[in-house]
């Protein structure tokens, strides 16, 4: 090894050691990422990962596409910061472009460089409209960011040291597809869960609520998604009580479903849907579209530094463009057919594999030890995502307050199907062998 690799390999341990974010002395299971492209990614030791999280679910358009990169590079010629009191031509171009393919209605936009800042500037939206409400309303085992607002906005976090700090947000039950209450089916579920959030709304509160914000497939949260009755009903309250509808598809937007948009999917009807991730192809970028009668901001309510980064827009720019030129959404729709039907097949031979979720490239398994009782897998979990990253697969997991029995499988959606193909097959025989030593019980498919 030469004075340089050994002199890099010192100030990379000690960079593990130091580093604020990690367990002390580093953690000598992640990965330093040295490159990416399209759904590949390499580690320092220069060994190569199929990448089945696209990166956070941010890369919707693969890694290091040479339009985003181009576009950012010639943007870095022209002007790197703009304070937000300005525009610059990327800025108009993407704002024209998005509101022409949201969904219906959205016909205002703003942007930000996070998701969690993007589900504020929502928020403040909310509260512009409504000063004298008194609440915001989240779903149970929501997931809507890590500032200190959209942490309270989101499933309760474990020892959670910013209470003081944090507002109260109005919690609403949530319908379980796969675990619907005792005694019912999972529609009963959804038409009971439904009349309680009503009764909540209306008798279960002091003053107006001006805002529900939910995710039309919970994240973090465990990937659950809701009935078309569900996300029907809902808007149905929202317009009888007066109440602002904010879905958060930071996660699911710019095609991960197979559509656009999750609200186009399942035809929900948003007066403001909060946008993140896949629509900076990388870089960091977010939002929101709103309604013309909600868009009300007063000078000052919402002014980042860097707000409106010139690079981020420039690439997000190209990268929507190349969302849309590529039919990358007709591409995830066919991905993750292709996916489930797998995964389907699968279960019937893993009984760890309890439930399969999609759709589009949204995927996710649920690993059960018990298919009768449902109890959660999550060190065999753990061990499947070890086991596979091993093998050259990352796929995604959720370990965080105790949901980790998820795997995911939401690459870029540009992925190759022989790429995606590949990944299958390692999912299938790491299943395999952690079924080996986990004595699962095959039960019956639910």
């Amino acid at each position: 090894m030469t004075d340089t690799l050994i002199h890099q390999a010192q100030a990379h341990a000690r960079g593990r050691e130091v580093l604020l974010h990690e367990p002390a002395g580093g953690d000598p299971d992640k990965l330093t990422l040295v490159k990416a492209r399209g759904s590949l990614v390499w580690d320092e030791a220069g060994k190569e990962y199929i990448d089945c999280t696209a990166q956070a679910w941010s890369n919707n358009l693969g890694a290091n596409d040479p339009r985003v990169i181009e576009a950012a590079i010639e943007q870095t010629r022209r002007i790197t910061h703009a304070r937000p009191t300005f525009h610059t031509p990327a800025l108009l171009e993407l704002a024209e472009l998005l509101v022409s393919i949201a969904p219906d209605g959205l016909d205002r936009v703003g942007f930000t460089l996070h998701g969690s800042m993007a589900v504020e500037m929502a928020l403040k939206l909310a509260l512009r409209n409504r000063p004298d409400a008194r609440h915001v309303a989240v779903l149970h085992d929501a997931y809507h960011g890590r500032s200190i607002t959209t942490m309270a906005a989101s499933w309760p976090h474990p020892g959670n040291a910013f209470g003081v700090l944090q507002p109260q947000f109005l919690r609403l039950p949530r319908p379980d597809l796969y675990r619907p209450r005792p005694g019912l089916t999972a529609d009963q579920d959804t038409e009971m869960t439904l009349r309680i959030v009503r009764d909540i709304l209306t008798k279960g509160t002091e003053g107006p609520v001006a805002a529900l914000i939910y995710e039309p497939i919970q994240g973090n949260g465990g990937h659950n998604g809701f009935s078309a009755r569900w996300h029907h009903g809902i808007r149905e309250i929202c317009d009888e009580l007066g109440i602002m509808l904010i879905i958060d598809e930071v996660q699911t937007g710019l095609g991960r479903t197979g559509s656009m948009w999750a609200s186009d999917h399942y035809g929900i009807e948003p007066d403001v849907l909060v946008f993140g991730k896949g629509v900076g192809g990388g870089f960091p970028l977010a939002g929101v579209l709103a309604k013309n009668r909600f868009a009300a901001f007063l000078p000052g309510d919402d002014q980042l530094t860097f707000g409106q980064f010139p690079i981020s827009v420039a690439a997000g720019l190209a990268a929507v463009r190349a969302i849309i030129d590529d039919g990358l959404c007709d591409r995830a729709a066919a991905h993750g057919e292709y996916a489930t039907e797998r995964l389907r097949e699968m279960q019937t031979r893993h009984p760890l594999i309890g439930d399969v979720r999609s759709p589009g490239l949204m995927v996710s398994i649920e690993l059960v030890r018990d298919r009768v009782t449902k109890e959660p897998a999550t060190t065999e979990a753990h061990a499947v995502f070890e086991l596979a990253q091993e093998r050259g697969v990352i796929f995604g997991e959720s370990r965080y307050a105790g949901l980790g029995n998820l795997i995911k499988v939401k690459p870029p959606l540009d992925i190759s199907r022989d790429h995606l193909a590949t990944a299958l097959d390692v999912l299938d025989e790491v299943l395999t062998e952690v079924e080996k030593t986990a004595g699962t019980r095959t039960g019956e498919l639910s």
